[in-house]
């Protein structure tokens, strides 16, 4: 027999599968960077165009077009150091914001992914309202500033790394195991 040639994996080779501490310490990370750290809410508020404007986070922008004019909202730069974008409506309903933290997290779950290299975990996400901006507490419902989000992570190597966040409600189907038949068309 020839050494080297086993097919079954050097124990010392195996990488370990992906822990939610593990899963946890990857999202922080990215977030201390600056990186995939922005997640949006969409809430209904009569006050919170005129709270930003007071706050300086947005201000109103006309913009002419083809006889109309446009009315829209744009970050301040003091409003950019808070939050990653907005879509306010005149209406006071379905207005969307970007935050970008500073955030809680709690990894709820750690499953297998639709490849064998790949994981999902589920995170649940708030703002960190202690070490939230003033402005933002001023104008955005604290209740409204959380979510439940699933992370995608692939390993590399012996490491796993996070590559991106899925869209809420989105999961990815794991792939069928040899016990799982697979029907072909």
């Amino acid at each position: 027999m020839t050494t080297g040639c086993s097919s079954d994996p050097d124990p010392s080779q195996v990488a370990e599968d992906l822990t939610p501490q593990k899963a946890y310490t990857l999202i922080a990370d990215k977030w201390a960077h600056g990186e995939l750290n922005h997640f949006t809410v969409s809430f209904h508020s009569d006050t919170v165009i005129q709270c930003g404007i007071q706050n300086d986070l947005w201000k109103a922008v006309q913009t002419p077009h083809l006889g109309f004019t446009i009315n829209t909202w744009q970050l301040t730069d003091a409003g950019r150091q808070v939050l990653f974008a907005i879509d306010l409506k005149e209406s006071g309903k379905s207005h969307e914001v970007s935050l970008l933290g500073p955030y809680n997290l709690d990894v709820t779950g750690v499953g297998p992914g639709p490849q064998p290299d790949l994981r999902q975990a589920t995170f649940r996400w708030e703002i960190d309202w202690n070490k939230a901006p003033a402005a933002m507490k001023a104008c955005l419902p604290r209740f409204e500033l959380s979510g439940t989000q699933t992370a995608i992570y692939k390993l590399n190597g012996q490491d796993w790394s996070l590559v991106s966040f899925l869209k809420p409600g989105e999961v990815l189907a794991p792939q069928p195991t040899d016990a799982t038949p697979s029907i072909l068309h």
